[in-house]
């Protein structure tokens, strides 16, 4: 390759890197995003050192939230979090318990847990199970256990 390829080559990558990571740098800082007159549609922070970062939609009210664990035993496990038009959290996909395995929670309006699936917390075999909770609020395993 010629010196001149070679420098046209360095330049347009140097280019778009720059482009890149400004974009990038923009969304990641969790700066403050004007839509429809809302002052914030994507916030970030930490709690205990934990990262967490949220996105609102239009009128304001949580949509999604993305983070880890701050607590004890669960710390640095991440959670992903859907909330409905009311901002009220209805799923919520994490990893949990010893084992750190996969487990899905879909919540009532009321944000009671009504039905959990995932694979086993603490037995090593990490066997599934699913398990619903009655509007009376009785849980009832389905199979597996957590």
């Amino acid at each position: 390759m010629t010196d001149r390829k070679w420098l046209i080559n360095l330049a347009t990558v140097a280019f778009f890197s720059l482009i890149g990571s400004s974009i990038t740098t923009a969304f990641i800082q969790g700066g403050t995003a004007q839509a429809g007159g809302f002052a914030s549609t994507i916030q970030s922070w930490t709690t205990d050192g934990q990262p967490a970062q949220a996105f609102y939609g239009e009128d304001g009210k949580m949509r999604i939230q993305l983070g880890t664990y701050s607590a004890a035993g669960e710390r640095g496990l991440p959670l992903v979090g859907l909330s409905d038009n009311k901002g009220h959290l209805r799923m919520l996909l994490r990893l949990a318990g010893t084992n750190e395995s996969p487990v899905l929670i879909m919540k009532d309006k009321s944000g009671n847990d009504r039905l959990v699936m995932g694979l086993s917390l603490s037995d090593t075999s990490e066997e599934p199970f699913l398990s619903v909770t009655g509007a009376d609020g009785q849980r009832k395993a389905i199979f597996g256990s957590y």
